[in-house]
């Protein structure tokens, strides 16, 4: 019941409201570099900053999810932050020393039941990360996992939803899949 237009108009009216959705996707930067370098943890940051640019946040929102000195998300699109937002923090985002991938992944499993799809940046294709794109596909997510890696002939595994990109050869790689 409105009250208000009740009061002046002298008869009731119902006011209805209707939840919005908005779809909800991830953008996981995996900067657990033990085993990467310093141009695959750079190119890693910049196939990140190339999603956070590109995706449309105006009818969605975008999660930019890494671990530094705490797990930290940073949510771009309606009402919240600007791509350009995001581009700053992607700037100021450095290698994490110590912890495991574990941390990361428990961080996107907490938010799943919210998000429509996830674009995962790595730098190891491990038991970990694995498990972890497993998890996401299990809710019926759709998963798209970026692999930078010095070692790309390492990484045996090929599915569509996987693409190895080596650092100095990235955009190549990317336009192979369509992104």
């Amino acid at each position: 019941m409105h009250w208000k237009s009740f009061a002046r108009l002298g008869h009731p009216v119902v006011k209805e409201y209707q939840d919005e959705f908005f779809e909800r996707h991830a953008l996981v930067l995996d900067t657990f570099a033990h085993a990467a370098s310093e141009d695959a943890f750079e190119e890693a940051v910049a196939v990140a900053a190339s999603f956070a640019a590109t995706v449309d946040t105006r009818e969605c929102l975008l999660d930019l999810m890494f671990v530094g000195r705490e797990t930290y998300c940073f949510t771009a699109g309606r009402g919240q932050l600007q791509a350009q937002q995001l581009l700053e923090v992607l700037a100021a985002v450095t290698p994490h020393a110590g912890g495991g991938f574990r941390t990361l992944a428990d961080s996107v499993l907490a938010g799943r039941a919210a998000l429509s799809s996830a674009i995962l940046v790595l730098l190891a294709w491990d038991q970990a990360r694995r498990d972890l794109v497993t998890q996401l596909q299990a809710t019926g997510l759709q998963v798209l996992a970026l692999v930078v890696s010095d070692a790309p002939e390492q990484i045996g595994e090929r599915a569509p939803w996987l693409t190895v990109l080596q650092p100095g050869k990235i955009q190549p790689g990317l336009a192979a899949v369509g992104v």
